[in-house]
Formats: C-alpha cells, sequence, structure tokens
C-alpha cells in the first residue's frame, strides 16, 4: 500500500542513516519501526500472573533493553557518589 506522510527533515535524516547501516532502503527501516513501536509490548498472561523471583514480581523485560549486571550496577552506584 502506497501513501504519503509528511515526516520532520531530522527523523528523516536518522532513517535514511538507519538504512545505510543495515544495507537497507527508508522505506524497509520505517516498516520495521512502525511494526516493533506497534507490537504489543506484553501479553495478557504476563498481566494476569506476573514471574517471580524469592517472592518479588518481575517487571517485563523490554525487547532490546539492556542486561543488567553486577558491573552495570556497580558502575551505576559509583557514578552517584
Amino acid at each position: 500500500m502506497r501513501t504519503t506522510l509528511h515526516v520532520e527533515d531530522d527523523r528523516l535524516f536518522a532513517v535514511k542513516e538507519l538504512a545505510r547501516q543495515h544495507h537497507s532502503t527508508a522505506r524497509g527501516v520505517v516498516s520495521m519501526l512502525l511494526r516493533d513501536a506497534l507490537a504489543p509490548k506484553t501479553t495478557d498472561a504476563a498481566i494476569l500472573a506476573p514471574e517471580f523471583r524469592n517472592g518479588v514480581p518481575l517487571l517485563p523485560r523490554r525487547p532490546r533493553g539492556a542486561k543488567v549486571t553486577v558491573e552495570l550496577v556497580n558502575r551505576l552506584r559509583d557514578e552517584d557518589e
């Protein structure tokens, strides 16, 4: 399907840069970004029955989120002091 969108210059520049980095097209990058943005973030099962560890409910994991390690926690704690 074709449609016309008005995209701000800085956003279009970012899309074109992503396309260049991924050897893709601006059209492909926009489709991928829209697909990711519109995907459901949590499932109904996760909302109804959260996962627990040591009696504490776990937060849902982001698909592309950074892995939290002891080193990361220590570095962030040390930066705050």
